[in-house]
């Protein structure tokens, strides 16, 4: 999809953390919400965005509380 779609600089970003948060979204630890703005941030090439970062963290953390 992204290939496809003109996001090559994306994918190696994407593939790598994908993995990660594919578990947590399974495990109804990260929304629909935070997960679109995920991808979103993936695709513009700001997945470093640290506030974002804080929030996908407390999602995990909070389920595991």
């Amino acid at each position: 999809m992204l290939l496809l779609n003109g996001y090559l600089r994306s994918v190696n970003g994407f593939i790598r953390a994908s993995e990660n948060i594919s578990y947590h979204v399974a495990a109804g630890n990260i929304s629909r919400e935070l997960l679109g703005e995920w991808i979103s941030a993936v695709l513009r090439g700001l997945e470093d965005d640290e506030a974002l970062k804080l929030r996908i963290l407390n999602a995990i953390a909070n389920d595991r509380a």
